[in-house]
C-alpha cells in the first residue's frame, strides 16, 4: 500500500512541500524468536535469535522507553546519546517484569509495556489498565532497503484512541491541534510560506488520552502523520537512524517535566533576556547603534540589547551584496573597518546598560580561511557555505580561535543564523539537518563559558532534539501584517511546549513576502503596529524589534505617530511586569514548564481546548487573548473553568464561558489579559533597565475569594512565596523576602470587589505577617 507523505525539500529557504510516497509494503515486521536476557539496572534487553534487541527500561514513574535494535550491529547508545543530546543518566527505579509465553510484561509504578513477540505489536498502559499508545498491523516494521546515512528504515501504525487530540512536534508555526495534520521532521525556516514550517523540529507529541511521546530519533524526514491519511490511526516512518521511543503518561506539567529531563531545559536565564532587544538588518555603523540606543534612552522607551545583523563583519555593503545575489560578505569573525569601532561601540553601550549581540551565519568565512580551513578538516563546506565543524576537537579548538577575540571584546549575546540549514553530514553516517544547530550553540555556549560566561543560549533559527539546553528559538523571516499575527503566537505556544520555556518571534514580521504593498508601508500598517508589535511587547517571552531589506527599524519614531505612546507604553508595562515573565522563566529551566501554555495545558482532556489556539495562559494564572484581527476593539475570549478577574479594570467573571472584551487599539490596556482567581502577578517599578539583582520594591497583587497564593522566583538562590487568607472581614496576609536587602512590598488583595492594600518594609531573610482590613 502507498501512502502520500508531503516532505520538506532540502533547501535554504521555506519551499513547497514535494511529494513523497511510501510503499508500507516494503516494511516487514522482524522474526523475534527469543535467544537470551538479562536484567541490568534500569531494565531488561531480550536477544532474540537474529541478533535484534528489545530494550526495556524504566526512565521515572511516569515514563518507560522501548529500544529496539538493527540486528548485528552492536550499538549501547543512540545517536543523541553517542552526541550528548540527550541524558540518561536518571537513578535506577523499581520495575516489574515477566516474560511468558512470548509476551514480555514490563511495568513501572504508572505504566506497563506489553510488547508480544509472536505478532511484534506493542502497547502502553495505565497501571490502571487505560490504554495509551497501541500499534496494529505488524507493530515495528523494518524495510531491507539500505537507510538514508545509517541506522533503520522503520515504520510503525498505530490505534487512535478513542477521538484522541494531538499537539506538539517542536518550534514550527502551525496550528497547535495537530489532529488530522502531518509533521515532517525537518528543520526549515518560516518565511513567505505557510505551512509546518519553522527551525526547531522535535519528534514529540503530547495526546489528550493522557500521554506523549517522544521518538529519540533525529534524522530529517522522521515523518508522523497524525490521523491524517487515515482518521482512526497515526503513523510514524524513519528514512533512518535509531528507533528509540519514550512514553510519558500523567498531566500536561507531569509529561513536560519528564520529557526535558531527557531532552534538556533552559539553562538558568539572565533576566536581561526578557527586556527588550533592538534589531534591524539596516544597522550599519558602530556610531549609528550608539545614537539610535541614545534616542531609545533619551525618549523614555526601555531597552536591552543591540542585536547587530551582518554589516558589523560583511561592512556597509553586506544588504546591497547578498540581495543582488553576490554572496554574503564577511571578514571572518573580525569587525569590518566600513563598521567602525565596534569595541568603542560595546563600551559605550554597557555604560548604559545595553547589551551587544552579534549575528553569524553559515557564511561568515573569507574564502582565504575558508579554502584552507576546508582542506585541514578544520571547517565543513555545504554547498556554497561553509561553517564550523562542531563534532571534532580540532574543529572546535578551531573555531575558538574566532570567537574569543569578541568575547573579550565584550561581546554579550551569539545569534546563530542559518542553523537550521546546514545539511551534509556532522560525522560520518550521521545526518547534519536537525542536528548541526544544538552541536553549534553548544560549541558557542561551552566557550562561553571558558571566558566567565555561563549559562549562554544563543538566540537560533534552527535546532533538533538537544536544542533546549543552549538555544533561544525565533520564528525565522516571518511576513509582516497582522494577518499573520496568529502564527506567531502558534509559534511561542508550540516552542514552550516543545521544552523552549524562552522563544520569540520578529515583533511585527521580518519581511514583505510576496505582496505588491511596499515594505514600510505594510510593516508600519497601524493594526501591525499597535497590534501585532506593541501587544506582544507585554508577553512574548523575548521581544524583539527586526526587519528585513528594503524596510525601516522599527524604532518607535519610524512608527505611525498615533501607535508611538501605546509603544512606550507596553514597554514601561513590561518591564513593570517583569517579575512575573521571569519567574516563570526561572520555573522554566527548573521544571522545563512553559511561560506561554495552550489553553489545554491543566486540562488535557478536553478536546474543544485544542483548537483554541489564539489565546493562551501566561505562567498558572494568567490568560492572555491578543487581538489578531485588523481593525476590531472587541474580542471574543474564552474563559476555562474557575472565577477569572480582568487584570486591568478588575472586572469579575465566571469561567466556563465565553465573553466579549473590549479592546481599544491605542492603549495598553487593548490586550485583554485575565487572572484566575487564587493567583497572583507581581510588578517592580518603573525601569529603563534590567538588573540582576531582585528589585527593592515590589508589588504583589493577589486574587482571592478566601485565599490565594504567588510562589516567585526572583533569582537563582531566591524564592518568595506570597499568600493571603480571609478570616471574618480581614486578609491576614504572609510575604516572605529571602534574598539579602531590606526590601519594601506592597500587597494588594482583590476580593469582595474590594482593594484590601498594606505597604510595609520587611528585613532581609525573614517572613512577615499582616492584617489587612
Amino acid at each position: 500500500m502507498k501512502k502520500l507523505l508531503k516532505i520538506h525539500p532540502d533547501a535554504l529557504f521555506d519551499s513547497e512541500y514535494i511529494d513523497a510516497y511510501l510503499e508500507t509494503d516494503d516494511y516487514k515486521s522482524p522474526e523475534l524468536a527469543l535467544k537470551g536476557e538479562y536484567r541490568h539496572e534500569k531494565g531488561v534487553t531480550v536477544i532474540t535469535q537474529q541478533g535484534r534487541e528489545i530494550i526495556l527500561e524504566n526512565c521515572f514513574e511516569n515514563t518507560l522507553r522501548l529500544r529496539i535494535t538493527q540486528p548485528g550491529v552492536c550499538v549501547d547508545k543512540t545517536v543523541t546519546e553517542r552526541l550528548g543530546l540527550i541524558r540518561t543518566d536518571w537513578d535506577a527505579l523499581w520495575y516489574d517484569y515477566k516474560l511468558e509465553d512470548g509476551v514480555i510484561r514490563f511495568s513501572n509504578a504508572r505504566l506497563t509495556l506489553v510488547f508480544d513477540m509472536n505478532t511484534n505489536e506493542f502497547t502502553f498502559r495505565t497501571a490502571e489498565g487505560k490504554t495509551l499508545v497501541k500499534t496494529k498491523n505488524g507493530g515495528a516494521r523494518f524495510s531491507e532497503e539500505a537507510a538514508e546515512y545509517s541506522g533503520m528504515r522503520s515504520y510503525t501504525e498505530f490505534e487512535k484512541i478513542g477521538d484522541e487530540r494531538y499537539s506538539g512536534f517542536g518550534a514550527r508555526i502551525f496550528k497547535v491541534d495537530r489532529t488530522g495534520e502531518s509533521a515532517d521532521i525537518f528543520a526549515e525556516k518560516g518565511g513567505t510560506k505557510v505551512g509546518d514550517y519553522g527551525g526547531f523540529p522535535i519528534p514529540y507529541f503530547i495526546s489528550s488520552a493522557g500521554y506523549g511521546l517522544f521518538f529519540n530519533n533525529p534524522w530529517p524526514h522522521v515523518y508522523f502523520d497524525m490521523a491524517k491519511t487515515d482518521e482512526n490511526e497515526w503513523f510514524l516512518h524513519a528514512p533512518g537512524g535509531d528507533y528509540d521511543i519514550f512514553v510519558f503518561c500523567g498531566s500536561t506539567s507531569e509529561i513536560t517535566r519528564s520529557f526535558t529531563r531527557i531532552v534538556g531545559r533552559n539553562q538558568f536565564p539572565k533576566k536581561w533576556l526578557m527586556g527588550y532587544w533592538c534589531s534591524s538588518l539596516s544597522f550599519e555603523r558602530a556610531q549609528g547603534a550608539i545614537d539610535d540606543m541614545g534616542r531609545m534612552r533619551s525618549e523614555g522607551y526601555p531597552c536591552e540589547a543591540i542585536v547587530i545583523d551582518g554589516p558589523w563583519r560583511g561592512g556597509v555593503n553586506f544588504i546591497r551584496e547578498y540581495t543582488g545575489g553576490w554572496g554574503y560578505p564577511s571578514d571572518d569573525y573580525n569587525w569590518h573597518h566600513d563598521f567602525g569601532d565596534g569595541v568603542g561601540m560595546i563600551r559605550k553601550l554597557e555604560n548604559e546598560n545595553i547589551k551587544t549581540v552579534l549575528h553569524i551565519n553559515s557564511c561568515a568565512f573569507k574564502p582565504s580561511t575558508a579554502v584552507p580551513a576546508i582542506s585541514q578538516g578544520l571547517l565543513r563546506q555545504v554547498n556554497n557555505e561553509t561553517v564550523p565543524d562542531v563534532a571534532t576537537q580540532r574543529g572546535i579548538d578551531f573555531y575558538k580561535t574566532f570567537l574569543t577575540p569578541r568575547i573579550k571584546d565584550g561581546v554579550t549575546q551569539w545569534w546563530t543564523d542559518h542553523s537550521d540549514r546546514v545539511s551534509g553530514e556532522v560525522l560520518p553516517g550521521i545526518p547534519s539537518r536537525n542536528l548541526f544547530g544544538p552541536m553549534w550553540n553548544r560549541v558557542i555556549s561551552d566557550v562561553m563559558a571558558e571566558n566567565g560566561i555561563k549559562g549562554h543560549m544563543a538566540l537560533s533559527r534552527g535546532g533538533g532534539i538537544g536544542s533546549q539546553r543552549y538555544a533561544l528559538p525565533w520564528a525565522g523571516d516571518t511576513q509582516f501584517g497582522i494577518r499573520r499575527f496568529k502564527e506567531d503566537i502558534w509559534y511561542i505556544i508550540n516552542a514552550g511546549m516543545a521544552g523552549f520555556t524562552l522563544c520569540g518571534y520578529d515583533l511585527g514580521g521580518f519581511m514583505r513576502g510576496n505582496v505588491e504593498t511596499s515594505p514600510d508601508e505594510m510593516q508600519f500598517n497601524v493594526d501591525n503596529i499597535a497590534r501585532r508589535f506593541c501587544q506582544s511587547i507585554i508577553f512574548c517571552p523575548m521581544p524583539r524589534m527586526h526587519n528585513g531589506v528594503n524596510s525601516s527599524a522599527k524604532w518607535p519614531w519610524n512608527c505611525p505617530e498615533e501607535t508611538r505612546e501605546l509603544y512606550r507604553d507596553c514597554l514601561k508595562y513590561r518591564y513593570r511586569f517583569i517579575p512575573t515573565v521571569y519567574s516563570y522563566a526561572i520555573g522554566g529551566s527548573m521544571t522545563g514548564e512553559p511561560i506561554i501554555r495552550p489553553m489545554f495545558y491543566d486540562a488535557m482532556d478536553k478536546h474543544e481546548l485544542y483548537a483554541i489556539d489564539d489565546q493562551f495562559y501566561l505562567g498558572d494564572y494568567i490568560l492572555i487573548a491578543p487581538v489578531t484581527e485588523a481593525g476590531a476593539t472587541q474580542r471574543e475570549v474564552y474563559l476555562p473553568e474557575g472565577d477569572w478577574v480582568n487584570m486591568w479594570t478588575k472586572e469579575r467573571f465566571s469561567g466556563n464561558r465565553t465573553i466579549v472584551c473590549d479592546a481599544p487599539m491605542f492603549q495598553k490596556e487593548g490586550l485583554p489579559m485575565f487572572i484566575r482567581v487564587g493567583g497572583g502577578a507581581a510588578h517592580q517599578p518603573e525601569c529603563m533597565s534590567l538588573y540582576e539583582c531582585v528589585p527593592e520594591e515590589l508589588r504583589v497583587e493577589l486574587y482571592a475569594d478566601t485565599d490565594a497564593s504567588l510562589v516567585l522566583h526572583e533569582s537563582e538562590t531566591v524564592t518568595n512565596r506570597f499568600s493571603c487568607k480571609k478570616t471574618g472581614d480581614i486578609f491576614e496576609a504572609v510575604a516572605e523576602n529571602n534574598s539579602d536587602v531590606d526590601r519594601k512590598y506592597t500587597i494588594v488583595i482583590y476580593a469582595d470587589g474590594k482593594e484590601y492594600t498594606a505597604e510595609y518594609s520587611i528585613t532581609a531573610g525573614t517572613t512577615q505577617t499582616v492584617s489587612i482590613k
